[in-house]
């Protein structure tokens, strides 16, 4: 028998994961306030037909309206069995128009065959047309007292506002893997199935929080296995997914950057499961990483050696550097899908990842940026240091080693020191100099320092010789000869 529909839940105390429904509709019924219209909404398997149901049956059991069905009775069986005449279940994705809902408000003027109420449990109710919502929203609003609504959706957002504000809305939670494995457990104890440490928890992580989806990966095992026994190698056969040891040896090559070993691995992997398994296996374990760099705590769904590996690889890396490979893996998974060739696209997604761990990390290119800026400065330093060394004295003694002994004469008897700094001579002259004095200085210094000099000489004193020149008597008849002229410098001709 099909371990779903065995184990489907009849009364409210067996339904899992919906703690705050069951609370809620315990005491409308303990308080005898129970809603006339009721819209559930959730996920895929999470059981908003099974609580259906067991609305049904709490109403039209024979000691009801009870929060508790006997599930003995002749109105119980008859529930269970589906063939109660007034508890009627429609399917809203094949009887979608206004006529399939004329039926309905047609028979809801008569009262119930053999119970208290005529339950109306719509499924998939947002499949609906919008004139068949509009034939609903005047009898949902003021329906007789013997009829109820159940409406079931996985599509809220689809159901007209005008509708949702007609009904006692119940959202119904996804179940959580613990929940889920607890319920495995239990059934397979109950059914004489020995199962594996490990192997419920895996039906529970891949079955997209759905008890119903959980129970009939359940039961392929068991069907799968024949002999009862339910192991983590036929969960994962069934599921098409890779071995966990074979995804921790992946990540570990990935991470050391062996691509040799990283592609034998991978080639292994893809012969029992498909590329885009491979990589959603390392998805997973990176988030279990992540989380145990952060927390120090590892789920504890993870069976003993797995989190020993887990500890092992996160040793190897920063988070840093595991919450860039997510990202890779992210976008390398949407290439993969993209792709024509899934193959081909994984393995060199495979190689972009192992070089990733030559790649530095932004805190070393920071590092590195900051050491070459102090390197840099370091270079200048003593550049401006070696300048510094070219004092004035140093200078003379360049000319006079070098035989430059008209430069070195000037500066001795013709010129004054000003200032001297790294790279800038500043003179005064005392008595006449050579026009070119200047440009044969600075070219002379840029040659043998290999620096940039600038030398400047103030004129002070020669323009003061000059203008008492113009007084002197021989000069001054000249310059009265020919108006306009004037003395401009006064050179000595050896």
């Amino acid at each position: 028998m099909n371990i779903a529909l065995k184990y489907r839940p009849s009364s409210f105390k067996d339904l899992v994961g919906q703690d705050i429904l069951v609370r809620i509709l315990e005491n409308a019924f303990t308080l005898n306030k129970i809603p006339q219209s009721i819209l559930l909404s959730g996920s895929s398997g999470v059981g908003k037909t099974t609580t259906a149901r067991i609305i049904a049956l709490c109403l039209n059991c024979s000691l009801g309206p009870t929060f508790e069905p006997c599930g003995s009775c002749e109105n119980c069986l008859a529930i269970k069995n589906s063939s109660h005449p007034d508890v009627m279940e429609i399917d809203a994705a094949s009887h979608t128009s206004v006529e399939d809902i004329k039926v309905i408000l047609g028979d809801i003027c008569y009262s119930p065959i053999n119970s208290k109420f005529k339950v109306y449990i719509i499924d998939e109710v947002h499949m609906l047309s919008s004139s068949a919502f509009n034939a609903l929203l005047k009898t949902l609003e003021e329906p007789p007292s013997s009829v109820k609504f159940v409406l079931a959706t996985t599509e809220i957002k689809k159901i007209p506002i005008t509708i949702i504000a007609r009904c006692q809305r119940f959202d119904l939670h996804n179940i959580p893997a613990a929940k889920i494995v607890e319920r495995l457990n239990d059934i397979a104890q109950k059914e004489n199935y020995l199962i594996e440490n490990g192997a419920s928890e895996l039906i529970a992580h891949h079955c997209s929080n759905s008890m119903r989806n959980a129970l009939f990966l359940m039961n392929q095992a068991v069907l799968y296995s024949k002999d009862g026994v339910i192991s983590i190698k036929n969960v994962i056969e069934i599921l098409g997914l890779v071995d966990k040891d074979i995804i921790f040896d992946l990540l570990e090559a990935i991470l050391n950057g062996d691509l040799q070993k990283a592609l034998s691995v991978f080639d292994k992997a893809i012969k029992t499961a498909n590329p885009l398994s491979v990589f959603e296996g390392l998805l997973q374990t990176i988030q279990l990483i992540c989380r145990y760099l952060i927390t120090k705590e590892i789920d504890s769904s993870v069976i003993e050696c797995e989190k020993n590996r887990i500890k092992d690889l996160s040793a190897k890396k920063s988070l840093i550097f595991f919450s860039r490979l997510w990202k890779m893996l992210l976008k390398g998974i949407q290439d993969i899908k993209t792709s024509t060739c899934n193959d081909i696209a994984a393995e060199m997604m495979l190689i972009s990842l192992c070089y990733l761990s030559d790649l530095p990390s932004p805190e070393q290119v920071v590092k590195k940026v900051l050491t070459q800026n102090t390197q840099q400065r370091n270079m200048r330093n003593a550049e401006s240091a070696q300048q510094k060394n070219y004092d004035f004295d140093k200078i003379l003694r360049l000319l006079r080693q070098n035989n430059q002994i008209y430069l070195y004469k000037q500066l001795c008897n013709n010129l004054q020191l000003v200032d001297c700094k790294p790279g800038c001579l500043k003179l005064r002259a005392v008595s006449r100099l050579n026009n070119s004095f200047c440009n044969d200085l600075k070219n002379y210094l840029n040659q043998v320092t290999q620096q940039e000099w600038v030398v400047t000489v103030d004129a002070g004193c020669m323009d003061r010789e000059v203008s008492n020149l113009n007084y002197a008597p021989a000069v001054k008849s000249i310059l009265d000869t020919f108006k306009g002229a004037k003395v401009v410098n006064i050179e000595n001709k050896e």
